[in-house]
């Protein structure tokens, strides 16, 4: 497994965060700027659809909860067009059926709120490692 280069995440690596509690959005995206250098934010799956499609994505970080698009639907979507992006849930406890759908569609990365810095990165980070691993074996 390669060891990450935290120059080479910040500046390789893209990441879509789709959130639509403003303060959480915030926060996510002041710690994922320090980072990432291509960080997109969406308040709604619609949006972040829309700027997955618009935009080279990596990585992925989702509510599940969200008004116009949930983050299901917006995943759904996500992995019919691209279907190894990395999805990381973030979710309530009181989220299990989605977590259930979640887990139908293959997503393998879950964070519960409310979450650490660092056990927020850490998902991060082992995502970001997927993302470069498939780069140097793009047959996957």
């Amino acid at each position: 497994m390669r060891n990450i280069d935290n120059d080479l995440l910040k500046k390789e690596v893209a990441v879509l965060c789709v959130e639509d509690e403003l303060i959480i959005m915030e926060s996510l995206r002041i710690v994922l700027k320090r980072r990432f250098e291509r960080t997109y934010m969406a308040l709604n799956g619609k949006i972040g659809l829309d700027l997955f499609n618009e935009h080279k994505v990596d990585i992925v970080i989702t509510d599940i909860m969200m008004p116009v698009m949930d983050g299901i639907e917006m995943v759904k979507r996500i992995l019919e067009s691209k279907p190894y992006t990395p999805i990381i849930i973030l979710s309530a406890l009181n989220d299990e059926p989605y977590l259930i759908k979640a887990k139908e569609l293959g997503i393998k990365y879950y964070i519960t709120k409310p979450f650490s810095d660092e056990d927020f990165f850490s998902v991060i980070y082992e995502a970001a490692r997927e993302v470069l691993e498939n780069r140097d074996n793009p047959t996957v």
